[in-house]
């Protein structure tokens, strides 16, 4: 996999462990069913929004100044 690939998917392991309770690094934890709650997957729902907007930034700023 890409850097790219795998650091996404270390941040959404981590909103999974955060807002669901859930370590996907192991590998059973991808075959199990989990019950979750509708709060719960809005939290992880802001939690990828939130980061994804503070990716964007640090992008962005990065190409506006040149270091």
């Amino acid at each position: 996999m890409s850097l790219l690939t795998d650091e996404r998917l270390t941040t959404l392991s981590e909103i999974a462990t955060d807002c669901f309770d859930v370590d996907f690094r192991s590998g059973d934890a991808l075959d199990d069913r989990i019950a979750v709650k509708p709060i719960d997957i809005v939290r992880a729902l802001e939690s990828a929004y939130d980061t994804g907007l503070v990716a964007g930034y640090h992008l962005t700023r990065g190409k506006m100044c040149p270091r």
